[in-house]
């Protein structure tokens, strides 16, 4: 920045320059000590000096009525070794974010990262809370107050928890009191039935229904094949060209896409090959014209000529506007999935078989998911169809 530019800048602001770039930094007194703080992951634009400016303003706000915590507003900084114990005044949010920080570099799984930031979001409530006066009663009354699922909630708790432990390291607290809360014991039947989810598998009229009301040719070889293997919607985001046997009539399904980063599948068994029935072979020819010798996937968006980044893309831009084209009751992508377990369950599929074209270590994860549909079809699971079609 010029002289001309370094001049208009707020008073308390400045602006100082290293071999990375510049940093906005911002100046004040507190107890006697002149203290300055860099905005990290702050550019140097009118819009971030004007921020800088509020937050001066509120520090010096705080600062006057005797209500700032170093802390809260610098959580690294050195110099909270001169105003005691430094993580006195920390709060949940802090733990929250510093926790997050170091998983990230952990380099855990970004489908975990992400979990963990909506779990942050879900826990607001408790973000003002200073860590030191977090209660168990606070906790009880958070959980009694939610209408999610069970297990949702003892997602966010554990991310919680685990960020508190840090906590009880730093002397804060002496006992984590998340660990002193059952959330099974606080949350109301009601909120457990309302968030429970269920098998809901379409019928062949509504798969049907499903292809002649896509508004693109490859939504349509997208849902065909998904209905046709059973992939999970991640795995078919990832599947690629080269995956495709065209003699032995195979995918080999070895990767998923998740938050538009390709990983490794599911579990070990995920990696596995299945076998393509006439439909989903079907949905292959179809999609060539589009994605063959063009790119190494093979299903893509139409409306950007790019893979699907994610399952939740696919949901959003063409499964939700083509339930609704169909008017068929909504329930989301994986019922694709059920749809062709539950099929193939009642037309009397070798379990053994199907737990491996599902990606399951055997058919333990079948009666857990589907027993009703097994108890249905009892005495007729000795064999596998030689075909079994997804609608026309």
């Amino acid at each position: 920045m010029g002289k001309a530019e370094t001049s208009k800048l707020p008073r308390g602001v400045t602006v100082r320059k290293h071999r990375q770039g510049e940093t906005i930094n911002i100046t004040f007194t507190y107890k006697g000590v002149k203290c300055r703080e860099p905005l990290s992951n702050l550019d140097v634009t009118p819009k971030n000096l004007k921020y800088a400016e509020r937050i001066l303003g509120e520090i010096h706000n705080k600062i006057e009525r005797g209500t700032f915590s170093y802390s809260e507003y610098f959580p690294r900084s050195a110099r909270l070794k001169l105003f005691g114990n430094a993580a006195a005044g920390k709060t949940v949010k802090i733990y929250l974010d510093e926790y997050l920080v170091i998983c990230e570099t952990r380099k855990l799984s970004p489908s975990t990262i992400v979990g963990y930031r909506k779990s942050k979001t879900a826990l607001s409530f408790f973000h003002p809370f200073p860590a030191s006066e977090l209660t168990p009663a606070a906790l009880k009354t958070w959980i009694q107050n939610q209408t999610i699922a069970l297990k949702t909630i003892r997602n966010h708790l554990s991310f919680m928890r685990s960020a508190l432990d840090e906590a009880v390291t730093d002397g804060v607290i002496q006992i984590n009191p998340v660990s002193l809360v059952t959330a099974s014991r606080y949350q109301t039947q009601k909120a457990t039935s309302e968030a429970e989810y269920i098998v809901d598998p379409m019928s062949p009229d509504e798969t049907s229904a499903i292809y002649q009301s896509c508004r693109h040719q490859e939504w349509e070889n997208t849902f065909r094949f998904a209905f046709n293997t059973g992939v999970r919607p991640s795995e078919l985001c990832a599947l690629r060209w080269d995956d495709i046997d065209f003699v032995g009539n195979t995918a080999h399904v070895q990767n998923a896409s998740v938050v538009g980063v390709l990983k490794g599948t599911k579990t070990k068994s995920g990696t596995r090959k299945i076998e393509l029935n006439a439909e989903a072979l079907r949905a292959i020819q179809e999609q060539k014209q589009f994605t063959f010798l063009k790119s190494e996937f093979i299903f893509n968006d139409p409306k950007t000529g790019s893979p699907w980044a994610t399952a939740d893309a696919i949901r959003k831009k063409a499964w939700v506007p083509t339930l609704k084209k169909a008017g068929i009751r909504y329930r989301n992508p994986y019922q694709t999935r059920h749809t062709f377990a539950t099929r193939h369950i009642s037309q009397g599929a070798n379990l053994f078989w199907l737990a491996g074209q599902m990606g399951h270590k055997g058919p333990e994860m079948l009666f857990r998911h589907y027993g009703s549909y097994l108890k249905e079809y009892d005495g007729n699971t000795e064999r596998r169809p030689k075909q079994v079609t997804g609608g026309t």
